[in-house]
């Protein structure tokens, strides 16, 4: 593996094909190696949405300034609004995280092929939720089952830090088993590994429903309580939709 901005990336995902898992979305580029896909949002015309405001392998950052490293997620939200799981799964850890920030939570969600609709693929897609108070997430258990649409933290600031913008910075990682091993960062804070994780586009999984024609432009479905998500694949978003 190696490390992009405190992140552990599998060598192994440059072997990979960036192909999907079903054709009807093998147009779509996943980002294996924290590569650019060219994937692109497109909100619902009938609602609203708070916009992805620093995409995948960008070096924008949400104020508009050049990061120093490669962005491994993206990140998104306001100040308060609530974070909601993208699709079913199971809580695989809640941990105190520092990336140079300061103190912070981070909650990781483990979800297999069944809770994305998918019957190929990867065996399980882990999203992982940074700048979270640790204090608001530290009643989630390990082995706890989240249902798509969850309430699981408030956006805040990194770090809790009053001279960053509020986001959350969300990853999603391919991963062939569920083992995590945990060291500790330059930064003193605890950090997982697995030797099978590679990172992708979120995108990639917000599209996988309804594949975009062109490749890139991603319609993004918003989570609405009481629909039946049974046949749906890939991912909702993972904050609340107001309808216009």
């Amino acid at each position: 593996m190696v490390l992009i901005g405190g992140v552990c990336i599998a060598l192994s995902i440059y072997a990979k094909s960036n192909a999907g898992p079903d054709d009807a979305s093998a147009a779509m580029k996943k980002g294996y190696g924290v590569t650019s896909t060219g994937l692109k949002p497109v909100y619902p015309a009938d609602f609203r949405c708070s916009p992805i405001i620093s995409p995948y392998a960008s070096w924008i950052d949400v104020d508009g300034t050049r990061r120093d490293e490669i962005h491994s997620g993206v990140d998104v939200g306001r100040l308060g609004e609530w974070i909601i799981s993208p699709a079913g799964g199971t809580v695989r850890a809640v941990w105190k995280a520092d990336w140079q920030w300061g103190s912070e939570g981070a909650l990781l969600i483990m979800h297999d092929r069944r809770d994305v609709g998918l019957k190929s693929g990867p065996k399980y897609y882990f999203s992982e939720f940074d700048h979270l108070d640790y204090e608001a997430i530290r009643h989630f258990k390990v082995g706890q089952r989240i249902e798509r649409g969850e309430k699981l933290a408030r956006v805040t600031r990194p770090g809790g830090n009053e001279s960053y913008l509020p986001e959350v910075h969300w990853e999603v990682w391919e991963v062939d088993n569920d083992n995590l091993t945990w060291r500790t960062n330059k930064y003193g804070a605890a950090d997982w590994w697995n030797e099978s994780a590679a990172l992708i586009d979120p995108l990639y999984m917000l599209g996988l429903d309804e594949p975009p024609e062109d490749g890139t432009s991603v319609k993004i479905t918003p989570f609405v309580e009481g629909e039946d998500y049974s046949e749906f694949r890939g991912f909702t978003y993972i904050l609340p939709c107001v309808p216009k």
